[in-house]
């Protein structure tokens, strides 16, 4: 008689919930001035005063001479955003010993929020800002910030020109402090891990340099001349330029509304399981000459 007995192996499954390799957390958060507790409506505007010279007196008793400051303004919007899952009544029992995935569906709302906190504020830094009195005058990003690809990928040319032109925007925190510390300026280099790569391969990284690049990418540090490194694999791409971004703390403001979930019965739906999600975002980019664009020649 034939074995047969392989024709009655049993299947274990798991019963818990996996996710899938994704990121979970925010990466560019203490790179951003967030406005939490100060914002509530549906926009915001804010007013911004460009620097002032003084002017020296040469003679006495002359009439005084006022200067009107150049005024401005930029302007945030919130948007709402939800993710929501549903599950019919019967699932519990249909999944058998496979819990019911509302808790991890929770904790995958989590990382969409987190993710979703980091997209507004890279997007804000290279998209157009809301200006005028009304905030209805739509200013695309300069050209003037802008280091363009040069058919290669980041090197430490472009860094270095990033570097300096950060530098001569002057805002609060662009240089290195007294010991050095690259990390006091808090000025951060959001790319993906190709232009991470591109550094392991350039002709002027020298030997010493290529050692902290290889930490860089081996994830043992997150700093190369004064930039914080952090990785956004969702940076727009037109064709094989990545479009990179770094800036200064203080150039970049948003503001952001608590996650808030909740599972409820919908009776007008078979007494369907509703598993929502629901946040308010908004970003702006402040400061113009403090934001470089670096485009990459990202071929892959």
């Amino acid at each position: 008689m034939a074995d047969t007995i392989y024709e009655h192996y049993t299947t274990e499954f798991s019963s818990n919930w996996i996710p899938r390799a994704q990121q979970t957390r925010s990466r560019l958060s203490d790179f951003i001035d967030w406005q939490n507790g100060t914002f509530r409506g549906e926009r915001k505007r804010f007013d911004r005063s460009a620097s002032q010279s003084s002017r020296r007196r040469t003679e006495r008793k002359a009439p005084t001479v006022a200067v009107n400051p150049t005024l401005d303004f930029r302007w945030i919007n919130r948007a709402s955003y939800e993710l929501v899952n549903d599950l019919d009544e019967d699932d519990a029992e249909q999944l058998g010993e496979l819990i019911l995935p509302t808790g991890r569906w929770t904790r995958d709302h989590m990382s969409a929020y987190m993710r979703d906190c980091d997209d507004v504020s890279w997007q804000a830094a290279l998209g157009s800002v809301l200006t005028g009195e009304d905030g209805e005058t739509q200013t695309a990003f300069s050209a003037s910030y802008q280091i363009a690809a040069g058919g290669t990928g980041l090197t430490v040319a472009k860094l270095r020109t990033a570097n300096r032109m950060l530098m001569e925007s002057d805002l609060e925190g662009a240089e290195l402090d007294g010991d050095g510390d690259p990390n006091a300026s808090k000025r951060v280099l959001v790319c993906t891990a190709e232009q991470i790569d591109n550094l392991l391969g350039d002709p002027q990284v020298t030997s010493a340099d290529y050692n902290t690049v290889r930490a860089l990418a081996d994830g043992k540090v997150d700093t190369f001349m004064g930039f914080t490194f952090r990785r956004i694999e969702r940076l727009t791409k037109v064709s094989t330029t990545r479009s990179c971004v770094a800036w200064i703390k203080g150039a970049i403001i948003a503001s952001k509304g608590p996650m808030k979930s909740r599972i409820a019965t919908i009776h007008t739906q078979s007494d369907a399981i509703q598993n929502r999600s629901t946040w308010r975002l908004g970003a702006a980019r402040l400061h113009d000459e403090a934001v470089i664009q670096i485009d990459c020649i990202e071929a892959s």
